[in-house]
């Protein structure tokens, strides 16, 4: 079985990489670099993925995508829709996966494109879509790679990547913590590579993700997995979904006590922070939800990988 992961965002990478370890082939192709540093295996400019008018789109066909037409299924990650030859060659093979919390209506009108969401939220938009809970890399966002140091620190993404979702960093909430309890901020401000991220979460001891969204994200998943406690906002639907996830469910009026909580007890962080390992461990380690593509990739293909 061959897979190809278009336009990897994070999740096509870790997916492909654990997707190797069980034997299958997989490759990871997208149009740019990661901004984070989640490698790909190549990458095709987007200019020449487009390709607007028909000579172009003939000349993709016949020799840019031709390499990939080997692969047996199509997992796309991308937010926009794939040209109509791609979703012809393959037909009945090709996997459209929703990251963006904010997706308000499906890329296709084709009721057989098979759809994954990252986020249940986003089953509201899709509802024919199966849930594929983030991955992450266990063994990479390990507790054994935390660090000892001095007081409380709270970390949150304070990134400028994407000015849409700078409302739903609780930064106020925040800082209103450092001046009521004995806290201190560790913010992550600059971009680090991905397979670097483990020494940031290493220096701190509360994740803060972003509120408002209905679900937790990339980085929550991987501060748990290090056993670090996470104030996040779950939408009561959602919830359903996971009903023994461990993380701090606040509103953003209640981040400020959440982190009170948090600081003024070892004890509560260190027990959420196991918990939340092991709900990592069941939910989203990467194998875990390999395993689940890989047992869709074997229905749209009619045959057993493992036969």
């Amino acid at each position: 079985m061959k897979i190809l992961h278009f336009q990897n965002m994070g999740v096509g990478t870790v997916i492909s990489k654990a997707l190797r370890t069980m034997g299958v082939q997989s490759h990871v192709m997208s149009t740019c670099p990661h901004p984070f540093g989640f490698e790909n295996d190549s990458i095709m400019p987007r200019h020449r993925f487009l390709g607007r008018v028909p000579v172009a789109r003939e000349l993709l066909r016949k020799h840019d995508w031709a390499q990939y037409f080997e692969y047996d299924i199509l997992h796309s990650h991308d937010n926009s829709s794939i040209p109509s030859f791609m979703r012809n060659h393959w037909h009945n093979r090709f996997i459209q996966h929703y990251h963006d919390p904010q997706t308000d209506r499906s890329l296709y009108s084709e009721l057989s494109v098979v759809s994954f969401v990252s986020v249940p939220t986003i089953l509201q938009v899709i509802p024919d879509a199966q849930w594929i809970p983030l991955p992450s890399d266990t063994q990479l966002f390990s507790p054994m790679k935390r660090n000892e140091h001095e007081g409380v620190r709270v970390g949150f993404c304070d990134q400028q990547l994407d000015p849409k979702k700078q409302q739903f960093i609780p930064r106020r909430e925040i800082i209103a913590a450092t001046n009521r309890h004995h806290v201190s901020v560790y913010p992550l401000s600059t971009i680090i590579p991905h397979q670097a991220m483990a020494n940031y979460y290493g220096q701190i001891d509360i994740w803060v993700d972003r509120i408002g969204l209905g679900f937790y994200g990339f980085s929550a998943v991987e501060a748990a997995a290090m056993e670090i406690p996470v104030i996040t906002q779950i939408g009561r639907e959602e919830q359903k979904w996971i009903p023994d996830c461990p993380f701090i469910n606040a509103k953003r009026e209640e981040v400020t006590d959440a982190i009170g909580y948090l600081a003024s007890s070892q004890e509560a962080r260190r027990s959420i922070g196991q918990a939340s390992r092991q709900f990592i461990l069941r939910t989203h380690d990467a194998k875990v939800v390999a395993e689940r593509c890989l047992n869709h990739y074997e229905k749209l293909l009619g045959r057993s990988f493992h036969s």
